[in-house]
């Protein structure tokens, strides 16, 4: 469930152009995201990244939230996150569609799950991964200025 609200919050904070504070009132979450950058510039496909931490009941969630320009022709849909041979803990948007960041020419296409560990090592040397489809893998990079993100 906490995982759930934690996509909720990726939407709350998905259709705000900049970096910021979140809060849910209602839920009891609060948290931080982070500007949106390109992550992956490939010939056919454009990939954006934003980190998002988020705080309810005394747990905290940490992710890179990946979307997709569209561009009319591809549409990714990656299952696997890999980085220096170990699996991340991946979870696909599920078909969810919306604006992100101010662009509603993206698609949102997952979710890289951080543990404390992982995220303090993103921060020092940012976060390389390659994320695994049936048809297309991709390599992304997210800078480690990603994932220092605003002080409220």
């Amino acid at each position: 469930m906490w995982r759930l609200t934690l996509f909720f919050a990726l939407f709350t904070a998905a259709c705000v152009p900049h970096s910021g504070e979140l809060v849910a009132s209602d839920t009891g979450l609060t948290g931080q995201f982070s500007d949106q950058v390109v992550i992956s510039d490939h010939l056919h496909h454009v990939l954006l990244g934003h980190v998002i931490v988020a705080e309810r009941n005394g747990e905290t969630a940490r992710a890179l939230v990946v979307s997709q320009r569209r561009d009319g022709v591809h549409n990714l849909r990656f299952q696997e996150a890999w980085s220096g041979g170990v699996e991340l803990p991946f979870r696909r948007a599920g078909g969810m569609d919306g604006c992100s960041h101010g662009h509603c020419r993206n698609a949102h296409v997952g979710l890289i799950f951080l543990s404390a560990p992982l995220f303090a090592l993103a921060q020092r040397h940012g976060l390389h991964a390659r994320l695994i489809s049936g048809t297309d893998n991709v390599s992304i990079f997210a800078p480690a200025t990603l994932f220092h993100l605003p002080q409220p």
